[in-house]
């Protein structure tokens, strides 16, 4: 048995399912069995800017398989899949409602929505506009704030407090020890994955994402002997590359 236990984040849009908010089709079988056949030192965690209701509502009883949730970009946890709590100073959080309020009060043609966030701020953008072009406008105008942060996943411009990430959320589960491996998709998980012992990806990755990763991890196949700050990244897309990248995980994972 390992000496340590493997902390798995797994991002949820553009990697456990699409960008249409779905498993990847014909998947969900495959899904269910690689889960199941976890090992016990490996702890698996859906790692998401979403709120928990959101998670169980696209997972249905697939979530209650994993051990818990790192939620709102490593804000917010739940260690039971039932309830959600806040790991941000109230102080910030404050800070974010009100700048949350301001936003809303802008009333941007780029937006139809602000999702439910407890502690972070989530605009998700009409399919007629650019999300990356909303997200450098909103850098922009944001740049002068110093208690968040602004930043985009694969459907949405997410605001949320300065210094955090999903990274933050893992480490609350792992106690600050254990190996912390990150499988993920885009640019809002860029910090997360150069934190992580192991870092994976799915075919549809970020090209962006992925040069930046570059910079600082070794890029590899699957298959390949588990190496630290290393980047791996599976052929398939989605939901499929995911189930390839945890049975290369539950396979390898003692050689780390």
């Amino acid at each position: 048995m390992a000496s340590k236990i493997f902390h798995v984040g797994i991002d949820l849009h553009g990697t456990l399912i699409t960008n249409k908010e779905f498993l990847s089709e014909g998947s969900e079988k495959e899904l269910r069995e690689v889960i199941e056949s976890k090992p016990d030192d490996i702890k698996l965690y859906i790692c998401t800017g979403n709120d928990l209701p959101f998670v169980k509502r696209k997972l249905g009883d697939l979530a209650s398989l994993f051990d818990g949730a790192v939620l709102e970009t490593g804000c917010v946890i739940s260690e039971d899949m039932e309830k959600e709590e806040v790991i941000v100073p109230e102080s910030i959080v404050e800070q974010i409602k009100a700048l949350e309020n301001t936003l809303i009060d802008c009333d941007y043609p780029e937006i139809y929505k602000f999702a439910r966030r407890l502690s972070t701020i989530s605009m998700f953008t009409k399919y007629e506009y650019s999300l990356e072009e909303f997200f450098q406008k909103i850098s922009i105008e944001l740049k002068y704030i110093d208690f968040a942060r602004v930043t985009r996943s694969s459907v949405a411009v997410d605001i949320i407090p300065a210094k955090r990430d999903k990274f933050n959320g893992i480490e609350y589960f792992g106690k600050g020890s254990g190996v912390f491996v990150s499988v993920a998709d885009s640019l809002n998980d860029l910090e997360w994955l150069k934190k992580s012992d192991i870092s994976y990806m799915p075919g549809n990755a970020d090209p962006v994402t992925i040069g930046l990763l570059e910079k600082s991890k070794q890029r590899e196949s699957l298959r390949a002997s588990l190496n630290n700050k290393s980047l791996y990244i599976s052929e398939r897309t989605e939901t499929f590359g995911v189930i390839d990248i945890l049975r290369d995980l539950f396979d390898n994972y003692r050689s780390f």
